[in-house]
């Protein structure tokens, strides 16, 4: 596939400071009128920054107690194209924290310490007026009012703050290894019959996670070099730069055990590489 180097210089990066108070669950809630008191865009003065404010109509919360790790399972958090529609499928808090501010896990600081795995199944959407406006929004706009609704609905229903601060590390770059990539073109890679029953007519995720009872995996239909990065980052809890210059959409699965040599025992047999 690809491989990493690791550079020894700074950077710096803001952490999310998060604390959450009891959960709230109840299914489904209206958290208000999606789309209330927006500005059309065009009307803006050409300097202002675009100002989110639509919220879920409904939505409903709950968590997923029945997983089968032996068996296998899916994650995944993602809005539909261009709407307000959007679907967590054994989405861990840390996973909704980072779609709703735009962070990774090591950018998160203060996340709750409930036993793993917690996970949330979320099914939440505005109305068909606040879809028009988004389609109609550019993709940095529908950006901000995505992780806008999704900030309200942590507020409500996890009771979530937040406060940012600056902070340095070290950074990962991504390249290709030697004999060049050996991605899976897009489509390349048919859709399980799990993935099917999962999200039936919903769209399928360019990039899941999914427990396979020896480790762990990652399956992509679809999915671009930065959205692979992305992934890199909230898994080794720093900063990946993509440096492969590889601009397609690729499938595959990525198995692995642990992230590093370090985070396996001694006597451990099991074949499967670490990330």
């Amino acid at each position: 596939m690809t491989g990493y180097a690791l550079s020894g210089s700074n950077f710096d990066v803001k952490l999310l400071f998060v604390a959450t108070g009891l959960m709230a669950l109840a299914v489904p809630s209206l958290l208000g009128q999606a789309g209330a008191a927006a500005a059309p865009a065009a009307a803006l003065p050409a300097s202002a920054p675009y100002v989110p404010t639509m919220t879920f109509d409904v939505a409903s919360v709950r968590e997923n107690k029945n997983v089968d790790f032996a068996a296998g399972f899916t994650m995944g958090t993602e809005f539909a194209p261009h709407s307000t529609t959007f679907r967590a499928t054994n989405g861990l808090i840390e996973n909704l924290i980072g779609a709703a501010y735009g962070v990774d896990w090591y950018q998160i600081v203060g996340a709750p310490k409930w036993p793993f795995p917690t996970f949330f199944m979320i099914a939440a959407k505005g109305g068909s007026e606040a879809d028009a406006k988004m389609a109609a929004l550019t993709g940095d706009q529908q950006w901000a009012e995505q992780q806008h609704m999704l900030q309200a609905l942590l507020a409500e229903r996890f009771n979530l703050k937040t406060h940012w601060e600056t902070r340095e590390g070290d950074v990962y770059n991504l390249v290709v290894a030697k004999g060049g990539p050996k991605l899976g073109a897009q489509g390349s890679m048919a859709l399980s019959a799990e993935e099917k029953k999962d999200y039936e007519d919903q769209p399928i995720p360019p990039l899941m996670q999914r427990g396979e009872g020896q480790g762990m995996g990652f399956v992509a239909h679809g999915c671009s070099i930065d959205q692979l990065v992305r992934m890199l980052r909230a898994v080794f809890g720093r900063p990946v730069l993509d440096r492969t210059g590889l601009t397609g959409k690729y499938d595959f699965v990525l198995k692995h055990q642990g992230r590093w040599d370090r985070d396996r025992e001694a006597d451990d047999m099991n074949p499967t590489p670490p990330l």
